[in-house]
């Protein structure tokens, strides 16, 4: 009896009440990260920056699971007409929701997004993710090209950890 007492106690002891290895690496993921880089890679090879090799942005991870990001291209002016305006949202992206981890693996589901591609049946987002030091490398499983219909496309974006 006295050894399944001290089992039981050491075992409290290691994994508190609420511990989960998801709730350590949101932990870890948790802060403001600067985007360094967003590749898009397709199948047939190429690989493209869509916002341009210099892009502009931040991505907001909370403890509480808690996910936002705006991303747009650096070179963006301020609209002088409908055309400058439309060519502004082709040039940004940005939504939020609430993420959770399980392993390498989190899940974002969008509450709003900036042109309504992340509703309904999109709402559920799957990324894969690695922290390295002081950079997190978030990348999209293959999925349908939404701009090259026919093709497969992986998306890598780099961020760095902001003090």
């Amino acid at each position: 009896m006295k050894r399944i007492l001290a089992f039981v106690f050491a075992t409290c002891c290691l994994f508190p009440t609420g511990f989960s290895f998801a709730d350590d690496a949101a932990n870890q993921l948790a802060g403001t990260w600067k985007v360094v880089s967003l590749i898009t890679n397709f199948d047939g090879g190429d690989a493209v920056e869509p916002f341009g090799s210099n892009p502009k942005g931040r991505l907001v991870l909370t403890p509480e699971g808690q996910w936002i990001i705006i991303l747009t291209r650096a070179d963006r002016g301020p609209a002088t007409n409908l055309e400058d305006k439309a060519a502004l949202l082709d040039s940004m992206l940005g939504y939020s929701g609430k993420y959770s981890v399980e392993g390498n693996r989190m899940t974002i589901r969008v509450d709003m997004s900036w042109n309504e591609i992340y509703s309904g049946a999109n709402q559920n987002q799957t990324r894969f993710f690695k922290v390295e030091g002081d950079k997190l490398i978030i990348r999209s499983p293959e999925i349908v090209s939404a701009v090259r219909p026919g093709q497969k496309a992986v998306a890598t974006l780099t961020l760095q950890r902001e003090r």
